[in-house]
């Protein structure tokens, strides 16, 4: 369902598949952790220790930070952490921004980070919907974070991006070692179903139901006008981790569409392929998408996408090949793109030429091997005027 807890444990699978040792080092995101000292809770001031629990069958070694509630001092280097990591080979850094590579920057190893997307792309949606003196803070640490975020791009070792877009602005920073290197499907979990494509099926959108980025109010707009155009219109699924705000059940209540928009929150990861290839077309109405692994995972599975035209989406799907990619110029337009280009799928030949087609993308441009290689290649180029060594990447 992506993110970087997705991307993390794609690439310890498959790295450990290749030989490679792994560890991963989860670094403090929230202002609440309780690992970290706070500004606002006096008796962690005088912690010893900001090393965080341990789970030996991952090894997954949690940590908190300094004054945690100032988002950049998140991606501050600390001394212990420092020392816990400076023997590896190779420290990979798996976030939604750069800035997370500052904290690792310098101990020794090589750094390499992949990263979605800049910190002022991915929260543009969400500081229209703050209050005047929380868009001030927000602002403020936007900025403090983008200039970590610049500085973490230009001096790593090497950096993995997820679309163009993305690459454009690393290269620009001066870091010549940028690639574009997408997260990898698993295209055998993940594929058509043996009936064939089914546009009959549900519409399906898959994503972490609680962000404003994923513009959930958008897909339940769409599918109102889509259903008022066609009554036969099949139910829509909005699967997901997390739960969905109060504000989106009562817009789908207000809109009269309770007994056909179905949530399934925090589906288990091992009935998402079944998820998927009972559905007939994929939706996303993001806003701001870095990739996007649900996209890919549909396209694998033998589903025509439709979505709004993103960084990541533009990556994913080829217009009017796979799917649609729907302009967001203006929102009402962007609404009733999104509601006629599902039905066109839906209804015309279109719809299994292109559920063929986006099955033929994704196992040509993303599966998980091919997307790998750029990973171990990068490591191998690196560490090949080195002394030889156990390789152990650590993803952090």
């Amino acid at each position: 369902m992506g993110g970087v807890s997705s991307v993390t444990n794609w690439l310890r699978t498959g790295l450990t598949a290749e030989g490679y040792e792994v560890d991963v080092h989860d670094l403090a995101t929230s202002s609440n952790d309780p690992s970290s000292r706070r500004i606002a809770s006096p008796s962690t001031w005088h912690s010893r220790s900001l090393r965080g629990p341990y789970a030996p069958a991952e090894r997954v070694q949690k940590w908190g930070a300094n004054a945690v509630e100032l988002e950049p001092i998140r991606y501050f280097p600390r001394s212990e952490l420092s020392d816990a990591i400076r023997h590896y080979d190779v420290i990979q850094v798996v976030a939604g921004g750069a800035a997370l590579a500052n904290a690792v920057i310098g101990v020794g190893p090589p750094v390499f980070v992949q990263v979605a997307t800049r910190v002022r792309w991915e929260r543009r949606t969400r500081r229209a919907t703050l209050p005047p003196l929380t868009r001030i803070w927000g602002d403020a640490m936007t900025a403090w974070t983008s200039h970590l975020e610049s500085k973490a791009l230009r001096t790593v070792d090497g950096v993995f991006v997820e679309n163009t877009e993305m690459l454009k602005y690393s290269l620009s920073t001066g870091q010549k070692n940028a690639r574009l290197a997408p997260p990898g499907v698993d295209t055998q979990r993940f594929h058509p179903s043996g009936t064939g494509w089914r546009p009959s099926g549900y519409l399906l959108s898959v994503c972490r139901l609680a962000e404003p980025r994923k513009r959930l109010d958008r897909l339940i707009m769409a599918y109102h006008y889509l259903v008022q155009k066609d009554g036969n219109t099949p139910d829509l699924v909005m699967a997901g981790r997390g739960a969905l705000p109060n504000d989106m059940r009562q817009l789908i209540n207000r809109l009269g569409l309770n007994s056909r928009v179905i949530v399934e929150n925090d589906i288990p990861v091992e009935g998402l392929p079944e998820l998927y290839r009972n559905a007939s077309v994929y939706v996303q109405t993001s806003s701001e998408e870095g990739l996007g692994i649900s996209v890919l995972e549909a396209m694998a599975s033998g589903l025509p996408v439709v979505s709004t035209d993103t960084a990541g989406a533009r990556q994913c799907v080829a217009n009017m090949l796979t799917g649609y990619l729907i302009s967001m110029d203006t929102e009402s337009l962007t609404i009733q793109g999104i509601a006629e280009k599902i039905q066109s799928t839906r209804t015309t030949s279109a719809g299994g030429r292109m559920a063929l087609e986006a099955r033929k993308r994704c196992e040509q441009g993303f599966s998980s091997a091919r997307a790998l290689r750029q990973f171990t290649m990068a490591y191998d180029q690196c560490l090949a005027d080195r002394p030889p060594q156990s390789v152990k990447p650590t993803v952090a």
